[in-house]
């Protein structure tokens, strides 16, 4: 028996080019946490981001952010990956005068030069200098190029926009399988109670360490390659974990 689902966002609860959850996506996910199960969004997004689209659900959900940097529920934090500070001020020392970025806390958020008008909506305090970083860090997102750090920097880039040359970065040390297994062991389960949804690569070690391990779409033939289930929507699959 399934008591544990932990779920992607973008591409998976959310498709693509949405801007908004679909009630019937809401309404499974309400279903199955009424029925005694835990539901984890596992994303690349930070808390504060995925907060406003699971609004009457907040208090029934785990929400594992920034590439399971860290989990939060009921607004309480459980486990944490952040950046170090030896890293911030490496990224700070790389990225050089006339570069703009985003560190992103776990609900504020603090930018570097001119960001784009499109991350405005992060509401973030500017900021000229390092010393006036109060929070916990646990994702950078640069803006214009990618940035060369050392090998021995504590950072991997967790997403690469591409063409709009957007980049982000979380602890090197954090994924969604880690953040899921130490959230497995606070609920005393195992991968055999467990199943896993999502559509990309990032997605895979969570994927490994749930016995049902679902690809929404086929977007990631790398993902295809550990799924042992594949559905067309998150609809299909919820109804699916339901019976």
């Amino acid at each position: 028996m399934i008591k544990l689902i932990v779920s992607d966002f973008d591409g998976t609860l959310m498709p693509y080019g949405q801007s908004e959850l679909r009630p019937t996506v809401k309404k499974r996910i309400e279903e199955l946490t009424g029925k005694g199960i835990a539901f984890a969004v596992s994303s690349g997004r930070t808390y504060s981001e995925l907060l406003p689209y699971f609004r009457g659900l907040e208090d029934r959900l785990w929400f594992i952010c920034c590439d399971g940097a860290y989990y939060i529920r009921g607004g309480r934090s459980f486990y944490e990956k952040k950046i170090e500070r030896t890293d911030l001020e490496l990224f700070f020392k790389n990225a050089g005068e006339g570069f703009s970025f985003i560190l992103h806390g776990a609900e504020k958020n603090y930018c570097v030069g001119d960001i784009p008008t499109s991350a405005r909506t992060f509401c973030a305090q500017k900021i000229s200098s390092i010393f006036e970083v109060k929070e916990k860090i646990f994702k950078i997102t640069s803006f214009g190029r990618e940035i060369r750090l050392p090998e021995y920097s504590g950072l991997r880039m967790h997403w690469d926009g591409g063409a709009d040359r957007t980049a982000q970065y979380v602890n090197r040390f954090c994924d969604k399988g880690a953040a899921l297994s130490d959230l497995q062991v606070r609920l005393m389960l195992t991968r055999f109670d467990t199943a896993a949804m999502g559509d990309g690569g990032n997605d895979v070690a969570m994927m490994k360490n749930a016995k049902l391990s679902i690809r929404i779409g086929s977007r990631s033939e790398e993902l295809a390659e550990v799924c042992n289930a594949a559905y067309d929507s998150a609809e299909e699959a919820l109804d699916a974990l339901s019976e």
